[in-house]
């Protein structure tokens, strides 16, 4: 988690030229975003175009993770866990040319208050990768340290491909090395040596090479970028909410235990799903040859 307000212009740390406009959630096209309610929120607005929810981070100039936004985004994530109307979560910058840029340096000044801060940090982010509903980040912008960190835990990571953003862990240029979460979920999703490349080195990434390494799913053109995300969303949140969020958990644990325990965790879960309405559904369409229509439950 590189200190954000290391991080806020210049030419070497990466943020040169005139940024790029906010992802916009106006309600244009297709989509006609309505308001969802949070309370107590300063820097995070949630807002809803039918089962797809987007988390809009807006904490100028370069959306620093401190104590008060973590809070902030995890109450965010609590109210969508328990919204069965939401079936799929979007994150997304209001902020041009930024993702994240990492933490907010004054959290780590004591060694009290660094570990009160880690906690936070993996409070928030175990939430997000727990949430049983598929998340994606809408990476629009340089997403370093913290930043790269909360995208990891994002089921799907879909990046602007403009030439100037960024995605990667830096910290080693300041001394220290990722403590949220960048070592251990980092491997899991690129591989060890990938892994150690980007950490030790301090790489940062573009969209493209993102993509290649398999750090991000998809490295997408400037032009077109909202329509393309919200269409990922959009089909995500079509999908059998109950069944994905099985899947996602199985997978989760599958780095965790034993193969013969994450057997048996996916038979009972699989039997478990097949009571589903939307496991009926599915079968009903095969059945009668038809696109299934699923509801969520």
């Amino acid at each position: 988690m590189p200190p954000a307000e290391n991080n806020q212009g210049g030419e070497g740390a990466g943020f040169t030229g005139a940024p790029d406009p906010p992802f916009p959630l106006g309600n244009t096209g297709p989509y006609v975003w309505v308001n969802m309610e949070v309370a107590g929120m300063s820097f995070v607005e949630v807002r809803r175009d039918g089962a797809v929810a987007a988390v809009s981070l807006n904490k100028p100039p370069v959306n620093a993770l401190d104590a008060a936004f973590l809070r902030e985004i995890d109450a965010a994530v609590a109210a969508l866990e328990h919204d069965a109307s939401v079936r799929a979560v979007l994150f997304r910058s209001a902020v041009p040319g930024i993702f994240i840029a990492g933490a907010d340096i004054k959290a780590f000044q004591q060694p009290e208050a660094t570990q009160a801060a880690l906690t936070a940090f993996h409070d928030c982010f175990n939430r997000i990768e727990r949430l049983p509903k598929p998340t994606v980040a809408a990476i629009t912008g340089h997403a370093l340290g913290g930043g790269c960190e909360f995208a990891l835990v994002c089921d799907f990571r879909l990046m602007i491909d403009d030439g100037k953003s960024t995605i990667g862990l830096p910290e080693v240029s300041l001394g220290i090395f990722p403590g949220a979460g960048g070592t251990q979920r980092l491997p899991r999703i690129v591989g060890r040596a990938r892994a150690l490349d980007i950490i030790v080195h301090g790489r940062r990434l573009t969209a493209p090479e993102a993509a290649a390494w398999g750090l991000v799913h998809e490295a997408i053109p400037a032009d077109g970028f909202e329509e393309r995300v919200m269409e990922y969303a959009v089909r995500l949140a079509a999908g059998p909410t109950r069944a994905l969020a099985a899947a996602k958990a199985l997978i989760n644990r599958a780095f965790d235990e034993p193969l013969a325990g994450g057997l048996a965790a996916e038979a009972r879960k699989f039997v478990a799903v097949l009571d589903t309405e939307d496991a009926r559904e599915g079968v009903r369409a095969f059945l009668e040859k038809r696109p299934p229509t699923f509801v969520g439950r």
